[in-house]
């Protein structure tokens, strides 16, 4: 969002308040209900966002740096994140004051441009999981994770992001494979 300033131009930004944080992997970075109060850029490391309920817990997301966390939820009325953002590599993220932020925004018209589309394709990215996850069976978010992600090499894994059970998984994937949907070769499920 700001690869277009120059430095004179980020200065400005950093001007605001603005405070530098390092997390180890595994620490948390935000609980679900922490409300966004700045602008939360993580310019260094990976980390996933989780949604958790009495008996599952979802991977929303991967995100890894340069990139901002929970834009949507800085200007919203309830600014509370409904996930936990997690560390899955060591860490570096910046706040910056929201007020500073908002200055720098009419300051910079482009950046004001990028930010609104970044916080719209979000939107767009968390309408189609929601929509994957309410309509579409588990068969067809397979297939769908297969075309976007690639082979499934880590069934665990691919269970979490699918927000299943690890047996559900496997016995879907063992399905498939015996009915030649996918094949299963060398540790890992492809298309076939």
């Amino acid at each position: 969002m700001f690869a277009s300033l120059k430095d004179s131009e980020l200065e400005e930004l950093l001007a605001a308040p603005h405070r530098r944080y390092e997390y180890k992997s595994g620490k948390t970075i935000m609980n679900a209900g922490d409300a966004v109060q700045s602008l939360v850029v993580l310019t260094a490391g990976r980390v996933e966002t989780r949604m958790g309920g009495d008996e599952r817990e979802v991977v929303m997301e991967r995100l890894a740096a340069p990139c901002l966390l929970a834009p949507a939820f800085l200007f919203s009325t309830d600014n509370t994140i409904p996930v936990d953002v997690i560390a899955i590599e060591d860490s570096v993220l910046w706040t910056i004051n929201r007020e500073g932020f908002v200055h720098f925004l009419t300051a910079q018209p482009k950046v004001l441009s990028q930010f609104i589309r970044l916080v719209s394709d979000r939107c767009r990215f968390l309408s189609e999981k929601v929509r994957t996850f309410a309509i579409k069976g588990l068969r067809n978010r397979v297939l769908d994770y297969l075309q976007s992600h690639g082979p499934i090499t880590q069934v665990a894994a691919t269970a979490e992001s699918l927000g299943v059970a690890r047996p559900s998984l496997s016995r879907v994937l063992a399905e498939m494979v015996a009915e030649g949907i996918i094949k299963y070769d060398n540790k890992k499920y492809t298309l076939k």
